[in-house]
């Protein structure tokens, strides 16, 4: 349990800030980021959420829309796209609830980056 001061956006319980910075995706981490506050766990949260759903959808585009069909990998494309949605889904279930648990998630690749481009602001 991460216990820092109040000072959240729009007064919202950390918890509850950080919950809804994974829960709405790279939005949610806009929202809460901008919408004021200087709690580091709800700062991390909205700052890795921005990092973890951007770099999925750059992912995701850059090899299921861009690289498959230009290598007519087209038998592939289907189920690793698939495998690739379930697994988006477990991280997203994985990030929201630990949040609203007040747990700090730290998503092995999305974290490093996030402390790269964020510091200044986290």
């Amino acid at each position: 349990m991460v216990s820092q001061p109040k000072d959240t956006p729009f007064g919202l319980e950390p918890n509850v800030a950080a919950g809804l910075a994974y829960l709405l995706t790279w939005l949610g981490g806009i929202i809460m980021l901008v919408g004021g506050g200087t709690n580091k766990f709800v700062r991390f949260a909205a700052a890795q959420s921005i990092v973890l759903w951007v770099g999925w959808w750059i992912v995701d585009v850059a090899v299921f829309w861009v690289i498959f069909p230009m290598l007519h990998l087209w038998l592939l494309t289907v189920p690793l796209s698939m495998l690739w949605s379930v697994l988006a889904l477990v991280l997203w279930l994985w990030t929201f609830i630990s949040g609203f648990q007040g747990k700090e998630v730290r998503v092995p690749i999305a974290a490093s980056i996030t402390d790269s481009l964020f510091k200044a602001s986290t």
